[in-house]
Order: structure tokens, then C-alpha cells, then sequence
């Protein structure tokens, strides 16, 4: 690097120089060597090394090793060199690279322990503006404290054809309600587990005029109360009563349910799954990037998509679950 600051300066390129250890960059970071290369031609940044770091910061950091911080800065279109240093200070190599300016955070100074080696040289220090907010220890306390956050996941569940038999169609009485075989168990199962259960469900009946929402209420109170009977809970119902020519944005394959249940109930999507018969079910699954479950039949080729897996019955798609 002294080699390449003599023949740099020879070509006539005003050089500026910034150090420090960039763990974890942050937009504090990008933000300081933007305003770092607009001082000069060239950006020469002064790396802390592993063991640089370790000596006064102690021994739990760096979180990213040299070579990788490094190479992550190469990357930045403002930087143009990196250099990686030992000691704790940069002042060794300042006095032999001889900056035109050397950047500092305004917690350090103007008068900070670079100042007499670098005017010594012939170069000023400039100040960079404070990025209120901004630190790597504060974003590593923020990372801690999402870590140790409970995740909150659910299994979302379709009605019809899912946990009822759907052949007649359009199911809004309590009479024609039958639980399809596997179901109450599947239920069950899930509902000793830390999912949130929730049914999503779409209602065209509603939209379509064959029957009203005091109707849907009515069968899935008794829906609730039935199940819970039996020792299952289920976390909440969403559905869409809209007919399919409405367009809605709650409507399967759309998600507007499951992000509707995000907002309600904090949920990951990530690390949920959703159960459910029609192939509607897995593209809103897939494009809320929730894992999926087909109940019977293959998706249709045509559809150039496929669920995470399929299963015959509500139990065996509970049992893969438990089982990853």
C-alpha cells in the first residue's frame, strides 16, 4: 500500500485515508465512505485486523474475520484500496502513506491521536458528518434481542376439503358439516404443538348470494365450540366472501388472509406451513413463502408449480410437520 500511495501521488491523485475495524457494516458505514471519497480520488481504507480488534475490544470480536470484512469493502464502488493492520492504531502506516486527508467519526475529532502524524505529513483530517443511530454494537443489540424473540409460526388451514368433505359444495349448515376421516386427530396434534392454528378460508357462497355471512357466523361457532370440545384450538378464521369476478385481494390464491394473519399475530411466514386440497391453496403458500401441503391429487402440470409436499389426509400432512 506505501508503494502504491508513492505512485499514486506521483500520477497527481489526491488520496484520503479512513480507518477503523467495519464488523458489520451499516448505512452509517456507506454513508461515511461516500463522504470520504468525495474529498479525494482515491479511497485507501485502514483496516483493523482480527487481532487488532481483539486487543481492545476483547476477545468476542471481530463477529466477521479480516479477510471476509476485507473483501466486503473491496466490493463498495467507493472504496478503492484496503489495507489490514496490527496495531490498534493506524499511525505506522499513516506516517509512511503520508494522506492528503484522513477521515474521522466526529466521536474521535479533530484533535485525535492521528492529527500530528498526518499534518506531519502534509495532509489535514476532516470530520465526517455523525450518522445519529447508527453503530454495529447497536446493531448487534438489536440482532441479540430479535434472536432471543420468540418466533410466532402457524399452520394455516383450509376449510373445505381440508378438515370438512366439500362434495356437495358450498357448505353453510351445521347439518351438511362432516369432518373428513383423520381430521379431529390431526387437529388435535396440532393444537399441543406452539402453531398458532388458523383457518383461511374462501366463501364465495356469500358473494354469489347462496347463503349470508350470518350464516358462515353462525356454523363456525359451532365449528368452535365443537372443536374445542374435543381439546382443539384454533387461533382465529379468516375469510373471503367474495364472489371470483370481484377480484379481491383476499381471495385464494391471493394472500391477503395470511397477511392480514401476519399483522394480527406477529407471525413469521417463514417458518409456517399451510394445509390445504386446491391447488389455489399452494400458490398463495409458495407466494407468501409459507410451506406447503397438497391434499390429494397432483398439482396440474400446467401450473409449473408444486407444493413442499403432498399428503393424503389432514394427519399425515400434521405428522410431516412434526416430523421437520
Amino acid at each position: 500500500m506505501i508503494k502504491i500511495a508513492a505512485r499514486l501521488k506521483r500520477e497527481g491523485k489526491r488520496i484520503v485515508t479512513f480507518n477503523g475495524s467495519f464488523d458489520i457494516l451499516h448505512i452509517g458505514h456507506t454513508k461515511a465512505f461516500k463522504e470520504a471519497k468525495s474529498k479525494g480520488d482515491i479511497l485507501m481504507i485502514l483496516l483493523n485486523s482480527d487481532q487488532s480488534i481483539q486487543s481492545y475490544k476483547g476477545p468476542n470480536r471481530p463477529i466477521i474475520s479480516q479477510n471476509e470484512r476485507a473483501e466486503t469493502l473491496t466490493s463498495l464502488e467507493c472504496v478503492d484500496y484496503v489495507v489490514i493492520f496490527d496495531e490498534i492504531n493506524p499511525l505506522k502506516l499513516l506516517s509512511e502513506i503520508k494522506p492528503h486527508i484522513h477521515c474521522n467519526g466526529s466521536d474521535w475529532g479533530r484533535n485525535c491521536i492521528e492529527r500530528e502524524v498526518v499534518e506531519k505529513g502534509g495532509g489535514k483530517i476532516h470530520i465526517l458528518k455523525w450518522q445519529k443511530g447508527h453503530s454495529t454494537t447497536n446493531l448487534i443489540d438489536r440482532i441479540v434481542g430479535m434472536h432471543f424473540k420468540p418466533i410466532v409460526k402457524a399452520v394455516f388451514l383450509d376449510r373445505d376439503g381440508t378438515i370438512n368433505d366439500n362434495k356437495q359444495g358450498y357448505i353453510h349448515k351445521i347439518a351438511d358439516f362432516q369432518f373428513l376421516p383423520g381430521a379431529i386427530d390431526a387437529l388435535q396434534v396440532l393444537s399441543k404443538t406452539d402453531y398458532k392454528i388458523i383457518i383461511i378460508t374462501n366463501q364465495s357462497g356469500i358473494g354469489r348470494g347462496f347463503y349470508t355471512e350470518d350464516a358462515f357466523e353462525t356454523l363456525n361457532r359451532w365449528l368452535l365450540k365443537t372443536l374445542k370440545e374435543k381439546g382443539i384450538r384454533i387461533d382465529r378464521i379468516y375469510h373471503c366472501p367474495h364472489a371470483p369476478d370481484e377480484s379481491c385481494p383476499c381471495r385464494k390464491p391471493e394472500i391477503g388472509m395470511p397477511m392480514q394473519a401476519v399483522k394480527d399475530f406477529g407471525i413469521s411466514l417463514n417458518s409456517s406451513w399451510l394445509i390445504g386440497d386446491d391447488p389455489k391453496d399452494v400458490i398463495m403458500g409458495r407466494t407468501a413463502n409459507v410451506k406447503t401441503i397438497k391434499l390429494g391429487a397432483k398439482m396440474p402440470s400446467s401450473l409449473k408449480l408444486q407444493p413442499n409436499y403432498y399428503a393424503k389426509n389432514l394427519l399425515e400432512a400434521a405428522n410431516i410437520i412434526l416430523s421437520i
